[in-house]
């Protein structure tokens, strides 16, 4: 081994050496940081949560009818069920960021209510996909519409609903949808406007 080559050998490995304990310093702080935060979550008092932008299931603009497809029927059924529930889209929040807003107290309740919302985004859009592969693009519109106005953050819905509008040939409705995706908690929302973008011009 030359010189020159050893002596970069040692450079890196001081360097190697240098950023390894910078990570670790690093992960050290944004732990402690975590553990004050969870204690400060931890202590927070109940607040009121009664004037939280609750989403309340509006039957009337579903197509409720019964279908010959029984996996139709069940979807319906359990946006029906939904109906009666609490229901909040807290998409990004973690368990301490409720606790921090809301109080620790409350923390059940707020779990309770945001896994009906994905309950409901998610079987909104089943529903309107099996509606849609059985030849009921009218009811599968109404459907999918419905989730988008609760703030769907289920991409698939987008996705589908501007397949649709595509094939009836309303493309401002893609136009509509692509203005509302930037107010919705999806992820990678700018990946999602190409999508449809693409899916217009296609």
């Amino acid at each position: 081994m030359n010189i020159p080559l050893l002596l970069l050998t040692i450079i890196f490995a001081i360097w190697l050496r240098y950023e390894i304990a910078k990570s670790n310093e690093q992960q050290k702080r944004s732990f402690q940081y975590f553990l004050q935060r969870e204690r400060e979550a931890n202590a927070t008092r109940r607040k009121d949560i009664s004037n939280l932008n609750y989403i309340t299931v509006d039957l009337k603009r579903l197509p409720l009818k019964d279908s010959e497809d029984d996996t139709v029927n069940s979807y319906r059924d359990t946006i029906v069920s939904l109906a009666n529930c609490k229901i909040v889209n807290l998409t990004g929040l973690t368990n301490t960021d409720l606790k921090y807003r809301y109080g620790a107290a409350n923390l059940e309740l707020l779990s309770e209510y945001d896994s009906n919302f994905t309950k409901l985004v998610s079987f909104l859009h089943k529903w309107g996909e099996r509606l849609y592969h059985n030849g009921k693009k009218s009811d599968a519109v109404l459907v999918l519409e419905y989730a988008v106005s609760c703030g769907s953050d289920v991409t698939k819905t987008y996705r589908l609903l501007a397949k649709i509008y595509k094939e009836k040939n309303t493309l401002d409705q893609i136009d509509y949808l692509i203005d509302l995706i930037p107010s919705t908690t999806i992820l990678r929302k700018d990946a999602l406007i190409q999508e449809l973008k693409q899916i217009k011009v296609s």
